[in-house]
C-alpha cells in the first residue's frame, strides 16, 4: 500500500528530525563557547537533512517504534486490517471464489485521504513561498536605483577580492528596504536601504552580505522553507527555522569580524545598532539574507561576537567529535523501513501451504479416463 509506505515514512523522518534537533539544543547549550558559531550552524544543517533523507539502519529505534504501532487497533483504523493491506489476499465485497465465498468489506482506509490533504498543502504553501518572494523582488526592483558612486563601488571591490569572490555582485539603493539585504538565488544582488552612510558603515554592511554569499546562506534559507512545506504539520521546524535565521547571523557575524581590530569590531557593532534605527516600509523574511531581522536580537549578537572575540582558537577535535556523533545519532534514530508483520507473515505462511496443497491435489488426480 503505497499511502502506508509514504505517510509512515513522512511521520518516521519528522519524529527522528525532532528528537535529533533536541540533541543539536544540547550540545549548542554545552558547547556553545567550545565551538564556534558556523560550527554550530552547520550541525543543524544535519538536522534538516534527518527531516529529508530516508537513511536508517536495519535495527532503529524509530524503526522499532513503527513495529510496535503497526499491531494497534488505531493503525488499522488509519490503514486497514492486515489482511486488507496484503497485497496477495483478494479482497471484495462477497466475491465467489471456486467454491467458496470469501466475505469482504466496502470500508476503505482513510490513509489515501490523508495523503492526499498532505500534498494539496505542501503544494499549496510551495507556491505561495514562491509566489511571495517574486512578488517581493518585483516590488524591490520597481524602485531600486544602481549604485554609481566610484567610492562605494571601490569598496565593494576591495571587499570581494579580499573574500576571493570573482562573480559580479550587482549593487542598488532603495528606501523600500528596512535592512541591507542579499537578493536573488541564481543572480545576486545587495540592496541598501540608502547611500547616506559613512566608509566604515558601508564597508561592515557589504562585509556582512559578502559573507552571506560566500557561505551560500541564501540556499540555506530556501532549504529551510522547503522542509517547512514538507513537514507543516509538525510544530518543531517553525521553531527550527527561527533559530536557523538566528544562528545564521551569528555565524555571519562571527566570519565577518574574524580578522578585524578591537576599533573594527566596535564600529561593526555601532552600524548593527545604526541600522537598526531606520525601518523600511517592507520586510521580507522567506528568501533574502538580511543584515538583521530582529532589533531584539541585536544585543544577543553583539553578546555572541564578544564571546567569538574571547574565545581560544576553536578546537578543531571537539568539533570533528560533535559531527561525529550527531551523524552517528542520525543514523541510529533511523526511519520507518518496510518490513512484514507477524500477521502478514502468517497469512504468507497459510497461503503458501494453502496453494502447496492445491497443488499436491490437482498433481494426485488423473487428467482424463483410458479409452477401455
Amino acid at each position: 500500500m503505497i499511502a502506508e509506505k509514504l505517510l509512515n515514512l513522512l511521520i518516521s523522518l519528522s519524529i527522528s528530525g525532532s528528537i535529533l534537533f533536541g540533541a543539536w539544543l544540547i550540545v549548542h547549550a554545552f558547547l556553545q563557547k567550545k565551538m564556534s558559531r558556523r560550527s554550530h550552524y552547520y550541525l543543524l544543517l544535519i538536522v534538516l537533512l534527518r527531516f529529508i533523507l530516508p537513511f536508517s539502519a536495519d535495527q532503529s529505534f524509530v524503526g522499532r517504534f513503527f513495529s510496535s504501532f503497526e499491531t494497534t487497533p488505531f493503525y488499522e483504523t488509519l490503514y486497514g486490517s492486515a489482511i486488507q493491506r496484503k497485497p496477495s489476499v483478494f479482497i471484495g465485497e462477497n466475491v465467489i471464489f471456486k467454491d467458496n465465498i470469501i466475505l469482504g468489506s466496502k470500508e476503505q482506509p482513510f490513509a489515501p485521504y490523508i495523503l492526499y490533504f498532505w500534498l494539496a498543502i505542501v503544494f499549496c504553501l510551495l507556491i505561495h513561498k514562491i509566489t511571495k518572494y517574486q512578488s517581493f523582488a518585483k516590488y524591490i526592483k520597481s524602485d531600486w536605483q544602481p549604485v554609481d558612486n566610484p567610492d562605494i563601488l571601490d569598496i565593494l571591490s576591495e571587499i570581494c577580492e579580499e573574500k576571493k569572490i570573482t562573480s559580479p555582485i550587482d549593487l542598488f539603493t532603495t528606501p523600500l528596504v528596512s535592512s541591507p539585504l542579499l537578493l536573488g538565488v541564481t543572480k545576486n544582488y545587495i540592496v541598501l536601504p540608502h547611500e547616506k552612510l559613512s566608509k566604515e558603515q558601508l564597508y561592515n554592511i557589504l562585509s556582512h552580505e559578502i559573507t552571506h554569499y560566500s557561505s551560500k546562506d541564501i540556499y540555506y534559507k530556501w532549504f529551510m522553507q522547503f522542509i517547512i512545506c514538507i513537514h507543516w504539520f509538525n510544530p518543531v521546524v517553525y521553531f527550527i527555522g527561527k533559530v536557523m535565521n538566528q544562528e545564521c547571523e551569528y555565524a555571519c557575524d562571527e566570519g565577518t569580524t574574524r580578522h578585524f581590530t578591537k576599533e573594527e569590531f566596535y564600529q561593526y557593532g555601532a552600524t548593527l545598532i545604526e541600522m537598526a534605527k531606520h525601518p523600511g516600509r517592507y520586510n521580507e523574511k522567506v528568501g533574502p539574507v538580511t543584515l538583521y531581522e530582529n532589533t531584539n536580537e541585536i544585543k544577543k549578537r553583539l553578546d555572541s561576537m564578544l564571546t567569538a572575540q574571547k574565545r581560544k582558537k576553536n578546537r578543531q577535535s571537539i568539533t570533528f567529535l560533535t559531527f561525529a556523533g550527531l551523524i552517528g545519532f542520525a543514523f541510529s534514530l533511523g526511519t520507518y523501513t518496510t518490513r512484514s508483520t507477524p500477521v502478514e507473515d502468517t497469512l504468507e505462511e497459510q497461503t503458501t501451504e494453502t496453494s502447496s496443497t492445491e497443488t499436491d491435489t490437482t498433481n494426485s488426480k488423473p487428467l482424463g479416463r483410458h479409452f477401455s
